[in-house]
């Protein structure tokens, strides 16, 4: 019995892809590696006859377009008329001839506006820390930079043929919405160790300075301007130094010149400096420990009370606001006026040792 005979693809006979170096079997359309498009190889009637290298698509579609630019003259599609090869609109039927001009430009123009818009957020968060109002202004101006974003047509504008062609809305609107890719342009850095030690002694800077003008300077002016003041020490600074909705109003050392009205007056004076400001919290520390807080708006009103020299609110009424921190105990809301002011001074700096002749006097 004889066996049928089927041809068997030999290896030689296989196709190598010029992409992946993959075999295929022969007069495949594509490659089943990669997906290549392969051009089909035609068996020479000679076999001396060399078959010419293959070609990519794509070769041929850029031959194309650099014939079609080296071209000084065209013909309008539309009217047929003669114009030149980098024309936009048509000099005769004033069409628009070259449609990827119009959206080139508005994706180049989008896609600054869109960097622009994530520098101005990410800078404004990075400034709420410092500066809240220079933060919030700036990330007003990323809004508007994305609102016109998406402002900025993406499509070009309709010539009189094709208004009669209107485009749907939906599409329209999601032309429109779509996202331009934004390409973030990193510069050579020759010293990059500079860079990355010098960018948090900047941050670093900015955040010290905040500090200083912001909270320390009021400070350092208030106890400049009473005598009764001298030898106070009074730290004034941001939470953790960066969190600008938290004021900490650390008491480092006091003097034995000084008594608990003295005391008691220059956290007043200092709430009077920064009464127009709105905080959070505000904590009343000793020596780095925080003893006492009180909420923004109770602060904000002793501040402006005090400028009223309305005293019995400052004096009496204030240990009632407080919150007690750091295993401090409030002020007894059954004891008097009085007492509860005296209780306050005791339990916010009274304890310790250096201020044992302002114990004594409470």
């Amino acid at each position: 019995m004889v066996a049928e005979w089927r041809p068997v693809c030999s290896k030689s006979d296989q196709m190598r892809c010029p992409e992946c170096n993959s075999l295929n079997e022969p007069n495949v359309a594509a490659c089943n590696t990669c997906g290549l498009l392969l051009i089909l190889k035609s068996t020479p009637a000679d076999p001396a006859v060399v078959d010419p290298p293959k070609k990519r698509r794509a070769e041929d579609m850029a031959n194309q377009k650099r014939r079609s630019n080296d071209r000084e003259s065209l013909s309008c599609k539309f009217c047929a008329g003669a114009i030149p090869a980098n024309a936009i609109r048509c000099q005769h039927c004033s069409e628009i001839v070259n449609d990827d001009y119009y959206r080139e430009r508005a994706q180049r123009t989008r896609s600054r506006i869109n960097y622009a818009s994530w520098v101005a957020y990410i800078f404004g968060l990075a400034a709420l820390l410092v500066l809240r109002p220079v933060g919030i202004v700036s990330i007003a101006a990323g809004l508007l930079l994305s609102i016109l974003y998406y402002a900025i047509p993406v499509e070009p504008p309709a010539s009189p043929r094709q208004k009669e062609k209107k485009r749907g809305f939906l599409a329209t609107l999601k032309s429109q919405l779509r996202m331009e890719r934004v390409a973030i342009p990193i510069p050579s850095m020759r010293n990059k160790k500079l860079v990355f030690v010098g960018t948090p002694l900047v941050a670093a800077l900015v955040g010290y300075s905040a500090n200083l003008f912001l909270l320390q300077e009021p400070m350092n002016q208030v106890l400049k301007e009473n005598a009764a003041f001298q030898g106070m020490n009074v730290s004034a600074h941001y939470q953790y130094w960066v969190i600008p909705g938290v004021v900490v109003y650390d008491l480092q050392g006091v003097s034995l010149n000084q008594t608990p009205i003295d005391v008691h007056t220059a956290f007043l004076e200092f709430a009077k400096k920064l009464k127009a400001k709105r905080y959070s919290r505000v904590e009343l520390s000793f020596k780095g420990h925080t003893k006492f807080s009180i909420d923004g708006n109770s602060f904000h009103k002793i501040g402006d009370e005090y400028a009223k020299k309305n005293y019995d609110f400052v004096l009496y009424r204030l240990p009632h606001l407080l919150h007690a921190e750091d295993g401090a105990k409030v002020p007894d809301n059954t004891a008097s006026d009085r007492d509860a002011l005296l209780q306050f001074h005791r339990q916010w700096y009274g304890n310790d040792q250096m201020t044992r002749t302002i114990k004594s006097a409470l």
